[in-house]
């Protein structure tokens, strides 16, 4: 399965991974350790480099949940600085082996201390008023991040993430 990470108004970012659970709250995909993510800034230069890198350049193993019809995707990382960090994002959808969404911007992490914070409100509040990201794009947005905020305090989501990496981590999987 190859994840796509659309940035507006161009780039990307692209990732594979391993379906690992379909349940009631989306499509879980697990990447393991070692594994490459590629980018595409709005330059139309390319790079790549190890998935969920940490501060010695290393991939770890991550997880994604990829909702049916939320807008977020959700990514834990082992051995993470952070619990959960999530992109708000436009419903993700798929064609094929493909996921993609488009990035709104606004990134909710949930850090290790339990604090919930939200990062580049700065470049979505630019992007709302450059017209990159719609009103209705705007409130759905908004409402996501406060809907996470609730769900974060009470735990279920942040625990069903922590489980499928875990048991996804301990899996003989290859790294793609």
């Amino acid at each position: 399965m190859t994840i796509v990470k659309r940035k507006r108004p161009e780039g990307t970012r692209s990732w594979r991974g391993y379906v690992v659970a379909v349940d009631e709250r989306g499509t879980w995909v697990f990447t393991p350790a070692g594994s490459t993510h590629t980018g595409t800034d709005r330059s139309g230069l390319t790079s790549t480099c190890e998935v969920a890198q940490d501060d010695q350049g290393r991939g770890r193993h991550s997880i994604v949940l990829l909702p049916h019809a939320a807008w977020f995707v959700a990514h834990w990382v082992l051995d993470s600085e952070y619990v959960v960090h999530v992109d708000i994002a436009t419903p993700p959808a798929r064609s094929g082996a493909v996921w993609s969404f488009d990035d709104l911007e606004l990134d909710p992490l949930l850090l290790q201390d339990g604090s919930f914070v939200v990062d580049d409100e700065d470049e979505f509040a630019a992007a709302c008023a450059d017209g990159r990201i719609s009103g209705t794009e705007r409130e759905a947005a908004l409402l996501a991040v406060e809907a996470l905020r609730i769900e974060f305090v009470s735990g279920a989501l942040v625990t069903d993430g922590r489980d499928h990496l875990r048991a996804s981590a301990a899996r003989p999987l290859a790294r793609l």
